[in-house]
C-alpha cells in the first residue's frame, strides 16, 4: 500500500518534463508528510491538455451517497481494479498522476529498533525515492462525485494504484505504489476506455529493479501532523542531543 508521500520539488521539477497547466492553483505549498483524506496535486488531461488539479486522497465513486467511503479507497489494488465496482469505471476513463518526490514504507517493530516515549517497540520508517533524481510519478485514478444531498458540494478525489513489490520494496513491504515512467504519461492519461485494459498493462508492473533508493528516517513522521522537509532527512544523519 502507500499511506504517505512527499510533495515539494516534484511539483516543480514537473514544468521541466510537460507543458503544464495549472487549473486554478497558485503555487503549491511543499508538503513533507502527506496523508489519506489530505487534498494532493495530479496531473490529468483536459480536452488535450495536461493540468494540475487538487484532489482529495480518498476515491468517492460517483454512485456513493456516503462521502465517508472515500477512508477505505485511498489504494486500489492493480490486480483486482479492473473490477471492483468502486474502481472499474474510474481505471478505464479517469486515470490521473500524482507526482511525488517519495513516498514513505514502514517495516515491523522490532526489539532493537526504534521506540515510542513509553519503551515499547514501534514501526520503522523508511523513505523512498527515485535514484535518478527525476520526480516520482504515481499511476491513480479519480472521480468526480456531487453530493446528493448539496448541490453545491461537488469533489474531485482519487486514489493511489498499487502493485506487488520489486527486490527493493520486498524487505519492507510487499506492496508499493504504482510508478509511472514520464514516456509512459500520455498513454496513462489518454489510453480510451475500449483499449485501456490491454494498452497500459505493462504501466501497473512493478517498477524496475534500479528505480527505487531508500533510507531510514525519523519516527516523527509517524504522526501525520508532523511536518517538516528535516521528515525525509536519513536518521543516522540528524544531529542528536543529550537532553
Amino acid at each position: 500500500m502507500c499511506g504517505r508521500f512527499v510533495q515539494a520539488d516534484s511539483l516543480q521539477q514537473l514544468s521541466t518534463l510537460f507543458d503544464v497547466t495549472l487549473d486554478k492553483l497558485s503555487a503549491p505549498e511543499a508538503r513533507y508528510n502527506i496523508a489519506p483524506a489530505a487534498d494532493v496535486v495530479a496531473l490529468c488531461d483536459r480536452n488535450e491538455h495536461l493540468t494540475l488539479a487538487r484532489f482529495g486522497w480518498g476515491l468517492i465513486p460517483s454512485w456513493s451517497k456516503d462521502p465517508s467511503i472515500a477512508q477505505r479507497l485511498t489504494n486500489a489494488r492493480v490486480e483486482t481494479v479492473w473490477e471492483k465496482p468502486s474502481f472499474r469505471s474510474a481505471i478505464r476513463s479517469s486515470r490521473v498522476v500524482v507526482p511525488a518526490d517519495g513516498f514513505f514504507e514502514w517495516s515491523p517493530a522490532r526489539r532493537d529498533g526504534p521506540r515510542a516515549k513509553n519503551g515499547r517497540p514501534v514501526k520503522e520508517p523508511h523513505y523512498f525515492t527515485r535514484g535518478d533524481g527525476q520526480p516520482m510519478l504515481l499511476g491513480a485514478i479519480s472521480t468526480l462525485w456531487s453530493n446528493p444531498r448539496d448541490a453545491d458540494d461537488i469533489r474531485q478525489t482519487l486514489c493511489l494504484l498499487t502493485t506487488a513489490a520489486n527486490t527493493t520494496m520486498q524487505p519492507i513491504h510487499h506492496r508499493m505504489p504504482v510508478i509511472i515512467e514520464s514516456d509512459d504519461v500520455e498513454q496513462w492519461l489518454t489510453t480510451s476506455d475500449r483499449s485501456a485494459r490491454e494498452a497500459l498493462d505493462h504501466v501497473l508492473s512493478p517498477a524496475s529493479e534500479d528505480v527505487l533508493v531508500e533510507h531510514v528516517v525519523s519516527t516523527e513522521v509517524n504522526n501525520s501532523r508532523n511536518e517538516g522537509k528535516h521528515l525525509i532527512s536519513a536518521a543516522d544523519e540528524r544531529p542528536t542531543t543529550l537532553f
